[in-house]
């Protein structure tokens, strides 16, 4: 092959492999942004207060167990007015489809399909997590009381 070719060559598979790890990047992006919104909420507020006070370690483990409490708090509230808030999203349903034609209902209907299924992924991913900080806690509460002295 003559050095032109080969120069050609060259870069053509450096503009190909540059297009690979784009994709790859963009993937792997795409799919990291799927992670709990709530989540990454938390550990960004967590991790900003630890930074900007200077947290301990149990500063932060009893800050998490503030934001345990008060999800949970929140859920109770939630869940008084969550009949009244699925009424309404079946009302909007309703009204959407009458807008509809029989292909578009159809389209709309796989739609709510897929965003419910997405909703119940993420109940089970944040079950997974609220289990997960209990049993922490749990350790890290056994762990204070072993190592108080005895009285």
């Amino acid at each position: 092959m003559k050095r032109p070719q080969q120069l050609a060559l060259l870069f053509g598979l450096i503009i190909f492999a540059l297009g690979l790890a784009a994709g790859i990047l963009g993937h792997r992006l795409y799919n990291t942004a799927a992670v709990n919104a709530a989540d990454d909420w938390r550990t960004r507020y967590v991790n900003e207060l630890q930074m900007r006070l200077h947290l301990t370690q149990l500063q932060v483990d009893k800050l998490n167990d503030i934001l345990d409490d008060t999800r949970a708090k929140v859920r109770v509230v939630k869940d008084k007015y969550k009949p009244q808030m699925l009424d309404i999203k079946q009302q909007q349903i309703a009204a959407m489809k009458s807008l509809l034609n029989s292909k578009q209902q159809a389209e709309y209907d796989k739609f709510l399909d897929e965003k419910e299924e997405k909703a119940k992924q993420q109940d089970v991913r944040e079950h997974q997590l609220e289990e997960q900080r209990t049993a922490e806690r749990r350790v890290r509460e056994q762990r204070e009381q072993e190592s108080q002295p005895a009285k």
